[in-house]
């Protein structure tokens, strides 16, 4: 009787373990709004999915629609609206939610290395900000810097003053860039990097600032751009937020949680700068190829530039410290943790 009952109830328990399926894995919808051609929907993503699918052995799954839920400035509404999980979204556009992370962005404060850039600003803002719960409905999972911007001719006369600028059309992205640009007296189109060809191919502007050599090449700019001025530090490093929503977030258990925030963080920022950087790189090879000059800017035109950027970091520090924050401690904070990533480069 006893062997009866035994077998009787490992029938029912096999019975139900194969009648009940396991655990279904949780889907995170992260949402590229490049290009799908462009580089970081081809390969950020991409790692990106692995590194979460491999922390947590499959539990969390990570799928990116093949266009774009919602336009550049509305990820992060995009996922805290739940229109998809998760988002990459470029800090600029979301100032008035997060003014924190805006020290990345000012002007002349940042690296020409993305490498270098990205885990500082990840450490700066984790060191400063990370009470201040500044994404709301939305959790910060790591941070992007690409590379500094130049300043680019569609003329044959290439931009070395000031009073280049000022006497130009000018294309720039939102916020510094264009604020900056608009003090030389130029008169500015601002808009979001991908929507630069249809203003660039119609000879709307005379030139353009804001973006990295890899955006030139990746948003198929070289064809109109007759020469680029390089400044020995950069007006402007774009930099970005990857952020899940609060309500997918909590879906994941706090194990996979403590596994995701291990492999992105400051070492997912270290390994999309560095891929930026071999980007930016050959692109800048390969449009110097087909015909793009290259000249250096002078130490006038950066003093210039820094003056007319000076009353944006002024606003910054005072925004900082209604916060509770030092905001000349942490722009101080992050320019020596790049310095230190600089020197520790090899040469």
């Amino acid at each position: 009787m006893n062997f009866k009952v035994t077998a009787g109830a490992l029938a029912l328990a096999l019975s139900t373990a194969i009648s009940t399926p396991a655990q279904a894995a949780e889907r995170l919808i992260f949402n590229c709004f490049f290009p799908p051609k462009h580089y970081v929907c081809t390969e950020f993503m991409p790692e990106l999915k692995n590194r979460i699918e491999t922390a947590t052995e499959g539990r969390v799954k990570v799928n990116t629609p093949p266009k774009s839920l919602s336009a550049p400035p509305d990820q992060y509404d995009g996922v805290v609206g739940g229109v998809m999980d998760g988002a990459l979204q470029f800090n600029a556009f979301i100032a008035n939610q997060v003014p924190g992370i805006q020290f990345s962005l000012l002007p002349f404060v940042g690296s020409t290395h993305s490498e270098v850039a990205g885990p500082a600003l990840w450490e700066t803002y984790q060191k400063f900000f990370a009470d201040k719960n500044e994404y709301g409905e939305a959790k910060l999972i790591s941070v992007y810097a690409s590379s500094g911007n130049e300043l680019y001719s569609l003329t044959d006369e290439p931009i070395m003053t000031a009073t280049d600028i000022g006497s130009r059309k000018m294309w720039g992205l939102p916020g510094v860039v264009a604020n900056t640009l608009k003090g030389t007296g130029s008169s500015v189109v601002a808009g979001p990097a991908v929507q630069m060809l249809e203003i660039i191919s119609k000879g709307v502007v005379d030139g353009y600032a804001g973006v990295p050599w890899g955006s030139v090449q990746a948003f198929k700019l070289g064809d109109y751009t007759k020469s680029a001025t390089e400044l020995e530090r950069k007006l402007f490093q774009p930099t970005f937020s990857f952020v899940v929503s609060n309500a997918k977030w909590d879906k994941i258990s706090a194990e996979d949680q403590v596994a995701i925030m291990t492999v992105m963080g400051a070492d997912y920022a270290k390994w999309a700068g560095a891929f930026q950087d071999k980007v930016n790189t050959q692109a800048r090879a390969n449009m110097m190829e087909a015909g793009v000059a290259v000249h250096p800017g002078s130490k006038e035109l950066e003093n210039e530039l820094r003056a007319l950027g000076q009353p944006m970091i002024d606003a910054w520090i005072a925004k900082a410290d209604e916060m509770g924050v030092d905001g000349q401690e942490i722009i101080d904070f992050y320019l020596a943790r790049i310095a230190e990533g600089e020197a520790a480069l090899p040469n």
